[in-house]
């Protein structure tokens, strides 16, 4: 048996306790996400250490490893506590993001964090409707538009509006971002079907219309 003298034993849990201290507190950190749907299935995303001011100022830098895909997937952003060492970037597809924290003491610790893309609800009511014109160019053939009905104040509220028309056309998702002629669309075809509609709002909020296109001899909507 060993024996240790009290005076080392004191020595010991001192260094312990100072060891325990200098720890950053793991307890309190996450890391999380925030998602904007942009259209054509793509979203803005920012992912970001969760924790509160003392233990993000002892985190020296976070590297997060993105999807092989990216450009440069790994990249490290350091010095910056109060932007909670944020990324940002643009994609379709949810993954794992590996991130390592690096603390200012020499520690690391390794996250794995799953994207999670969530489209938000306006919430409040937004006062449009869709509707279509539509002209018979040879008998069954129309060229037809889609379009945005609203009030000009209600128009001001949407950023984008993303049309999912028929999978027999080409490119079916189509993005209108300019609020000329009512976000505007149009198309050519012989076919009716129910257009998907998403309306993407200023402030990052997302509508969902239906519009079941009718076709009968009509001059183009006005602007």
């Amino acid at each position: 048996m060993i024996a240790i003298r009290p005076k080392v034993t004191i020595a010991l849990r001192l260094a312990v306790a100072l060891a325990a201290t200098a720890l950053p507190c793991l307890a309190a950190l996450k890391v999380d996400n925030t998602s904007t749907y942009v259209g054509a299935g793509r979203w803005d995303w920012t992912i970001f250490v969760d924790a509160d001011p003392d233990t993000l100022r002892q985190i020296d830098c976070v590297e997060y490893t993105l999807h092989p895909t990216f450009p440069n997937p790994v990249r490290k952003v350091c010095s910056q506590p109060e932007a909670k060492f944020a990324l940002s970037s643009n994609g379709w597809g949810t993954f794992t993001v590996k991130v390592k924290i690096i603390y200012k003491n020499g520690r690391v610790e390794d996250v794995d964090h799953q994207l999670v893309f969530k489209q938000q609800s306006a919430p409040t009511q937004l006062n449009v409707t869709a509707e279509n014109w539509s002209k018979e160019i040879e008998p069954g053939w129309w060229d037809w538009g889609i379009y945005i009905k609203g009030t000009p104040a209600e128009l001001k509220r949407i950023r984008c509006v993303e049309y999912s028309l028929h999978d027999s056309f080409p490119n079916p998702v189509r993005l209108v971002c300019s609020p000329d002629n009512r976000f505007l669309l149009t198309a050519r075809g012989w076919g009716k079907f129910t257009v998907p509609i998403k309306l993407m709002l200023k402030d990052g909020t997302v509508r969902e219309l239906g519009h079941e296109l009718d076709f009968h001899s009509q001059a183009p909507a006005p602007k």
